[in-house]
């Protein structure tokens, strides 16, 4: 492992890396994808840097909201075999 990689691993470990580097682990961590080693490294930065903990609160909250918006909603009775219908008749 070279110096640069094995300084910027330290740095990661006890949260002292720029915060650049733990936006993209926010993101993991959040989509469930981090492993618990990464998740560990974010945890301890959102312990010291407040500005890093309001971007993953307000990502998790944003991923909340989108979630249920997104939520699959119930199809009215009888809307697919209507549209596919149409489509059998304009081919």
């Amino acid at each position: 492992m070279s110096l640069k990689k094995l300084v910027r691993e330290i740095k990661l470990r006890t949260g002292m890396a720029k915060c650049t580097e733990y936006i993209d682990l926010i993101q993991l961590v959040i989509d469930g994808e981090a492993q618990r080693s990464q998740e560990v490294y974010l945890k301890r930065h959102l312990n010291i840097c407040l500005k890093c903990l309001e971007k993953y609160n307000l990502d998790q909250e944003l991923k909340k909201v989108l979630q249920l918006k997104l939520a699959s909603k119930e199809v009215p009775i009888g809307l697919a075999e209507s549209i596919r219908s149409k489509i059998a008749k304009s081919a």
